[in-house]
């Protein structure tokens, strides 16, 4: 009767621990997506037109939710490349911008493909 109880209760405990996690990978994958989803505006806008990069308000207002989602949700690489984007935008140099853009773009979305193990 009591090793019957044990394993129960261990079962539980082990249960538990599970679900915990299973609920915080997709906590985390719910921000990461709201992170991505906050670049893509910033992107098309840089694909119609790279010329005035600091004069086109609506980029400025992605931009700044954008890294505050980046910072709060991203991986430290991530972090990185945006700051080097942000850097080239703001001395609109529009080569630069676009191209640490699309290495963003393609690093952010394998991550997330990754995570979702998309990539069978």
């Amino acid at each position: 009767m009591i090793i019957s109880a044990i394993i129960v209760v261990i079962g539980w405990i082990v249960t538990g621990i599970l679900n915990r996690s299973h609920d915080i990978a997709k906590e985390r994958m719910k921000y990461r997506l709201k992170m991505l989803h906050s670049f893509f505006p910033i992107v098309t806008t840089l694909q119609k037109d790279g010329s005035a990069l600091m004069s086109d308000q609506n980029l400025l207002n992605n931009l700044g939710k954008s890294r505050t989602n980046f910072h709060l949700y991203g991986k430290k690489n991530e972090i990185t490349i945006f700051e080097e984007m942000i850097k080239a935008i703001e001395s609109e140099d529009t080569a630069l911008a676009k191209n640490k853009i699309n290495e963003l773009n393609h690093l952010a979305i394998s991550e997330i493909r990754n995570e979702l193990r998309l990539n069978t």
